[in-house]
This record gives structure tokens, sequence and C-alpha cells, in this order.
């Protein structure tokens, strides 16, 4: 696909153009306020009282508490979280109005993840554990708390990346082919290594979610070195292919 080609800067110009047309129908704006009037009843609540048993289950599904911790990296972490979450609202909910299924193409990325782990498995690792220890890092961000009330923002991206990897599209498919795009100068990546970064990353999410629940902060601690020992990876074997 054309789109496939363009540099990241002009694919997120092209992403907000198409984020703009949402505007034009409001009645596609509806999960987003619904949402964040969520947000703020949760807030308001925690903020005057020890949140109820009702309101500690709307604030897990809801991430309503998301950067109220941490200071202002927790605060940008939740601003992203909550961007997440509502591109995740919108996924289950939108589609319906087309009288499709929401989140289309999850099934197909749970088989995805496992159809092509047996080619070019020594090309695959590097992108595999960079995606792992980004997810890691990025759950870190997100949820710096690290707790379980918060970790459903984790739960949430391991839904879309398997639907990202079911439809073979999708934005962050198309963002990371672009960045790919923009970094070799033109170079359009192999479909497989997209793939395989994003099954990784769905997989860190989901080692993430998992440490949040065993009481054990070690998102960043485990990710770091993944990213930084994919990145090693990822230049041995590019300069063993050109030699």
């Amino acid at each position: 696909m054309e789109e496939e080609r363009i540099g990241v800067g002009q694919y997120l110009k092209n992403c907000m153009r198409q984020g703009i047309e949402v505007f034009k129908n409001p009645l596609k704006l509806l999960p987003t306020l619904v949402l964040g009037a969520v947000w703020l009843v949760i807030g308001y609540v925690s903020s005057v009282t020890e949140l109820p048993g009702w309101a500690k289950v709307v604030s897990f599904l809801s991430f309503a508490e998301g950067g109220m911790f941490g200071g202002v990296i927790g605060a940008a972490g939740g601003i992203v979280g909550k961007v997440l979450m509502a591109v995740f609202v919108n996924s289950a909910i939108l589609p319906l109005f087309q009288k499709k299924p929401p989140f289309f193409g999850v099934a197909g990325g749970i088989a995805g993840m496992f159809s092509n782990m047996g080619e070019q498995v020594t090309r695959g690792i590097a992108p595999f554990l960079g995606g792992m220890g980004a997810a890691l890092l990025l759950y870190a961000f997100m949820n710096i708390s690290n707790i379980p009330l918060n970790s459903m923002v984790g739960i949430a991206a391991i839904v879309l990346l398997l639907r990202n990897i079911g439809n073979q599209g999708g934005f962050l498919f198309g963002l990371l082919f672009s960045l790919a795009n923009t970094l070799t100068s033109g170079r359009v990546p192999r479909f497989i290594t997209i793939t395989r970064m994003l099954t990784g990353m769905t997989v860190g999410f989901t080692i993430a979610v998992g440490l949040s629940f065993a009481g054990m902060n070690l998102s960043f601690f485990l990710g770091l070195p993944l990213l930084i020992i994919a990145l090693l990876l990822s230049l041995l074997l590019n300069r063993k292919v050109e030699g």
C-alpha cells in the first residue's frame, strides 16, 4: 500500500486529518465523551473519600486514576494511557454502529502471533525483543505506580495490538511502517519484521500486567535491558547482512 511508504511525519498528519473528520459526526464522539465523564466522576469521588467497591470496578475498567500518581512523569504517562483507553473504547463501540463486531481481528491476531514464528527466526529475535522491551517501558510509563487498579491500560494495549496483527493494519501497524521507512531512508521494512515487533509488544504488555498483579515493580528494569539487547542484535545482524 502506498501509505506504508510515507514518512512518519506525513503519516501522523494524515491520521490527524482523519481524526478531525470525526468531529463532523458528533455521534462518533459519544463514547469518548462518556469515558471522559466517568474519569471526572471517579476523580471527584477519589478526591473526597476512599473509593467504594463499585467505583473501584469502574476505575479499573476505565483507567480513571491513571496519571494521578508519580508527579509530572506519572501525569504524562496517564495522559498517554487515557488516549489509549479512548482508542480502546471507540474500537469496542464504534463498529457496532456499522453492524460490525467490536475488536474485529483479535482472534486472527492470536493466530498471527504464532503463524510465522518458525520463519526467519534469527532475524526475528531483535524486533521481538525490541517490542517486548518497548511495551514493558511504555507500561511502566503509563502505570507508574504499578498497581493492579491501573492495569487495564495494559490489557487494552494487548487487545489493540492483537487487533492490529489480525487486521494486518491499524494505526500502530502503519506508524511502525512509516517510522521504519523514515529511519531507513525509504526502504520499506519486511511485513514479518513489523508483525514480530507487535507480537513482542503483546507479550511484553502481558508480562507487565502479570507483574502488576504479582506486586513486582519490574517492568522498567526488564524493559530497558531488553531494548538495549534488541538494538545491539539488530546492529550486529545488519552488519552481517551488509558484509
